[in-house]
């Protein structure tokens, strides 16, 4: 029995290949408006599809391809009934469709003509491709040219090769309407070339919102592992609500320095001191306009990426004769999920953004309710078990990604005393991401020369314990009212 095929594509790649296969396999082909007319070019033979449902496209071409005659040539099944019902309306069967849909992501990358994008949502394309899956076990999707040729040679196709096909078709449906909706939405997605991932042998690709940040300078793209640290950056200097300065300088994907003041060169020099080796070759990032004076010391060390959400004219001058420096501009984040993959799949959770507050277990808090949070912001960008130490507005030391809590403290601390012990600091607060389960780690803190606060979460079976030491041995301790777990 004849078999038949309808052809419509907006990218006419490899088209000849097809359509002169199908002709010789004896397929009646079936076509729309342009596909028609690039058919007729190249000598193919075929049915116009508007003389076939005797009805003409209408309203410029937007309405074509959605009629009964061809949806139910696509959608019916090959029993009886259905059949028969083909036969009594004059519908044929239709066994292969070759398709694909307008470019929507390519238009919304090249201009900003609303009208023009509208006009690239593809309706007709989408439902044929949605028909055919459904009846894959019949109909064959074909929406890649890149798969003539397979299709080609593995003709006539087996059910697991048919479904094959149907899975890339609604994968590319699934990619196009989050195209749509992201636009909708605001969200313009563009693929962000990589040379490569974490380790030059892994490949890697980004999938950036536009309008999120741009490269101001620089002769290299961004790579892969500054992207990772651009967003733990991001995140501290933008966590919290401040009318002062903040300064990060994020290594490895984990705060080494970070301060908030008044004063936006003290911040930087502040968040630099925190831990100046190792800053070199980090990520520094600001949450206000860099000027002129903190730019001439940012030239002063060795960085890979500056990012804030502007800079003045002079300051941008003076990090451009660093021809290695990338210098971001980003714009604030609402970031309200947030994903990860695993190998059963993904897992996706709501964005760590709730402010903590405190309860006092002993003594009384001398912190403001803003460098609190500032703090915790810090804290949460720390891999568990975290230690987080702070002077009266800054990061001075951290230790993260210890299996023990113990380690955690004692690792801290040495850090502490080997960079910072010889300062003559009154007191310095010590935050901790989550509970303390027993009371060596308070024993280790006490034995300390400088006095120190401790702000950590409670929760622990041994909590009654842990504020009785508390308060035998007179420490100040603040509970943190959330835990802030970073695996």
């Amino acid at each position: 029995m004849r078999k038949n095929a309808i052809i419509s594509v907006f990218d006419k790649t490899n088209l000849d290949l097809i359509a002169n296969f199908l002709i010789r396999k004896k397929f009646t082909i079936f076509s729309t408006g342009g596909t028609s007319k690039y058919l007729n070019q190249i000598n193919i033979p075929h049915v116009e599809i508007s003389k076939y449902t005797k009805q003409k496209e209408i309203l410029d071409g937007r309405v074509k391809t959605l009629h009964p005659k061809i949806f139910a040539g696509i959608l019916a099944t090959t029993i009886q009934n259905h059949q028969k019902e083909l036969k009594n309306q004059g519908i044929v069967n239709f066994d292969l469709l070759v398709i694909n849909l307008y470019p929507f992501q390519e238009t919304v990358n090249s201009t900003k003509d609303k009208s023009k994008i509208i006009e690239m949502i593809d309706i007709g394309g989408n439902s044929l491709i949605r028909a055919a899956v459904k009846n894959y076990e019949k109909t064959i999707a074909i929406t890649d040219p890149s798969d003539y040729e397979n299709f080609m040679k593995a003709y006539p196709l087996k059910l697991y090769q048919r479904k094959k096909f149907a899975k890339k078709a609604i994968q590319q449906v699934v990619n196009y309407d989050n195209a749509i909706f992201n636009w909708f939405d605001g969200k313009i997605t563009k693929k962000y070339e990589l040379r490569y991932g974490e380790n030059p042998h892994q490949n890697a690709v980004a999938l950036i919102n536009d309008n999120k940040f741009s490269q101001l300078s620089g002769d290299k793209k961004l790579s892969y592992n500054n992207l990772l640290d651009l967003d733990a950056a991001v995140k501290i200097v933008y966590g919290v609500k401040t009318k002062d300065n903040i300064c990060t300088i994020v290594k490895h994907n984990t705060p080494c320095g970070a301060s908030i003041n008044k004063k936006q060169i003290d911040c930087y020099k502040k968040a630099l001191g925190g831990d100046p080796i190792s800053a070199f070759g980090g990520i520094v990032s600001f949450n206000k306009k860099v000027n002129i004076k903190t730019a001439l010391q940012i030239v002063e060390n060795f960085y890979e990426v500056i990012a804030a959400p502007s800079y003045e004219k002079g300051a941008l001058k003076i990090l451009k004769t660093k021809k290695n420096l990338r210098v971001i501009k980003v714009k604030n984040t609402n970031q309200k999920l947030e994903s990860r993959s695993f190998f059963g799949g993904t897992l996706i959770q709501s964005f760590n953004n709730k402010n903590s507050s405190i309860k006092s277990i002993n003594g009384v808090n001398k912190l403001s309710h803003e460098k609190i949070n500032f703090f915790v912001n810090i804290l949460k960008s720390i891999k568990s078990n975290a230690i987080a130490v702070f002077d009266e507005n800054s990061l001075i030391s951290q230790s993260g990604g210890q299996t023990s809590r113990v380690d955690a403290i004692q690792n801290c601390l040495y850090k502490f005393n080997l960079k910072h012990g010889s300062r003559k600091l009154k007191k310095i607060y010590l935050f901790s991401d989550a509970f303390f389960p027993f009371t060596d780690s308070l024993v280790i803190i006490n034995k300390q020369k400088v006095k120190i606060e401790i702000y950590a979460p409670m929760g622990s079976k041994n909590d009654i314990k842990i504020q009785r030491h508390i308060k035998k041995h007179k420490l100040n301790f603040f509970q943190l009212s959330e835990r802030h777990f970073k695996h």
